[in-house]
């Protein structure tokens, strides 16, 4: 009653014969794995031939009717050995079609699948439980559920979860990591011998009598801390990590973070400090008027961005309509600039602590404002995260890199992210302190493998080169900290302006003659909304945006190659 998951690919897995000496226990183990990968196979002997006179034919037969629904390149049998000569291994099988498959110490075209008895779909309940999400489900109708011995034995139930939890702090679905099982066990369950990953699922050890279960979202940042220390490092969150989590938490989440793709709004934040303000009509020409630095940047290439539901009669976007927005996020507070007659200084004053009669706070006096309020208008100043200290406005670069990773990455895989980390080595660990802008993890499930993306954010102004050659050998340090059998690591550099020559000089390097890890955006990858569609025009090249491996390839053929400096 075993039948294959599809959560993994089984690989090649053509049937057929093994040819091999019966008295070579290579030979024999070689076999046995085969079959233990769900490959169908009958060993033959070319010492003993006459056995196998009637079998051949017979197993032929029965193993062509075997792949007769399976694709047309797909149903050839085949005879596998571990001999190098092909001639040799089809001598016992006389004129029939067969694929050669020889068999190596370490082959990495055949894969143990997934076997399950059954699967079946539940609705769980999510509530919260000592400040985690905690998800409760029923088991349903387990195999052998009719038979009396049942009831004595124990299963794993492999759980896969679609939605439900939408929440960017906690996961339940952790990377493929099995040197962390005791830590999922303890963190996401309540027996720490009764959990254990698997690729793309949790696999929970159960009573064959029982009827429900329960488990606990896993903390993204307790699940970086120990992805981290297996590369030596003790992590956590900076100070710019904890602005930017504030700033996507008021935006409603990265996608809220669409608005920073205009440049008008990222000018808006550089031109007003924390404790300057403005009026609304110097905000709109901020927004829409075009950039000295920037004269290719220009509003109308954002008249089609949905920033929030708006009304379908309203087909374009307007600058209005972004300044509400930033305004109701929180980003902006309303109030007016009032002109103490005592001191004569003006002062701002919120339009939450506003009355006619106010007090100036500068000298104290209280004075009667009727009149500048009946005449005036109202004043905007920066708030929340972003007026709490000037390199608040280094939260935008990162805000805006994530949320175009996650447009472009994020799909069935249950990607996670941190913004900025601070990492300290461990004891004896030879490894930098440095800081990282961002973590961007994806636990794939097939091959069972966790992609780590280590990214450095810059804005629009210039780039110390020492700085970025220190920060990018830094990334790559930490890149190859992290065990090559777990992980595959790229490191990301993102812009808010054109990169030049000597900064993608420095990226370039990043990359080995055999191995590519580097991944380039500038405002033209991060500012559309689909990443490579204004390169597509300029360059006229071919370029996708779905995995980690495309950004590098579209790095490559945007920077490296345009520049002649390709390995």
């Amino acid at each position: 009653m075993l039948e294959h998951h599809h959560s993994i690919d089984a690989g090649r897995n053509s049937p057929g014969f093994f040819y091999g000496d019966a008295s070579n226990l290579d030979d024999l183990v070689s076999h046995w794995n085969l079959r233990a990968a769900d490959v169908l196979l009958w060993f033959v002997d070319p010492n003993h031939l006459m056995r196998y006179a009637e079998i051949i034919p017979a197993w032929e037969k029965v193993m062509r009717e075997t792949v007769a629904h399976r694709h047309e390149w797909d149903r050839e049998l085949a005879v596998w050995s571990r001999r190098e000569d092909a001639d040799e291994v089809r001598k016992p099988f006389g004129d029939m079609k067969l694929r050669c498959c020889r068999v190596s110490d370490n082959h990495p075209s055949v894969r143990a699948p997934m076997m399950i008895l059954g699967e079946t779909s539940v609705l769980s309940v999510v509530g919260q439980e000592a400040g985690k999400p905690k998800v409760t489900f029923a088991l349903g109708e387990k195999p052998f559920s009719g038979e009396g011995w049942f009831y004595t034995q124990h299963l794993v139930a492999s759980l896969s979860f679609l939605g439900g939890l939408y929440d960017d702090q906690h996961m339940l679905r952790p990377p493929y990591l099995p040197e962390l099982n005791e830590f999922y066990a303890r963190t996401m369950h309540i027996r720490h011998d009764r959990l254990r990953i698997e690729p793309g699922r949790v696999g929970l050890i159960i009573d064959a009598a029982d009827h429900d279960q329960s488990l606990y979202a896993l903390p993204v940042a307790e699940m970086m801390e120990r992805l981290f220390g297996m590369a030596g490092y003790e992590v956590k969150m900076s100070s710019a990590g904890l602005i930017v989590r504030q700033l996507i938490a008021r935006l409603g989440g990265l996608q809220g973070a669409r608005v920073f793709k205009i440049p008008g709004v990222r000018r808006l934040l550089r031109t007003h400090g924390p404790t300057a303000s403005f009026t609304k009509k110097s905000a709109l020409n901020l927004i829409a008027s075009k950039d000295p630095l920037n004269p290719d940047a220009n509003f109308k290439d954002h008249e089609r961005l949905y920033i929030e539901q708006r009304p379908r009669e309203i087909t374009k976007l307007q600058p209005d309509a972004v300044f509400g927005y930033l305004v109701e996020k929180g980003l902006f507070r309303i109030g007016a600039e009032l002109t103490c007659p005592s001191c004569r200084m003006p002062s701002w004053t919120a339009l939450d602590t506003l009355k006619q009669r106010v007090v100036c706070e500068l000298c104290g006096h209280e004075h009667d404002a009727t009149r500048q309020l009946v005449n005036g208008e109202w004043h905007y100043r920066r708030s929340g995260v972003m007026g709490a200290e000037r390199n608040a406005q280094g939260a935008v670069p990162v805000a805006l890199t994530l949320q175009q990773l996650e447009t472009s990455l994020r799909g069935i895989d249950h990607d996670i992210y941190s913004p900025s980390l601070n990492l300290e080595p461990k004891a004896g660990a030879d490894l930098p302190t440095c800081e990282v802008d961002f973590v961007w993890v994806i636990p794939r499930s097939n091959p069972p493998s966790t992609v780590v993306l280590l990214g450095e954010c810059k804005d629009q102004g210039p780039i110390k080169l020492d700085e970025l050659e220190r920060d990018l050998e830094n990334l790559h340090r930490v890149a190859d900290a992290l065990p090559v059998r777990r992980f595959e690591k790229f490191v990301v550099l993102s812009k808010l302006a054109r990169f030049t020559p000597e900064e993608i000089e420095m990226v370039r390097l990043l990359n080995e003659k055999y191995h590519r890890r580097a991944i380039l955006l500038s405002a033209r990858e991060l500012e559309p909304y689909w990443m490579y569609e204004r390169a597509k025009a300029e360059l006229g090249v071919d370029l996708h945006s779905s995995r980690p491996e495309d950004l590098v390839e579209a790095t490559a053929k945007i920077y490296f190659r345009a520049n002649k400096r390709e390995d």
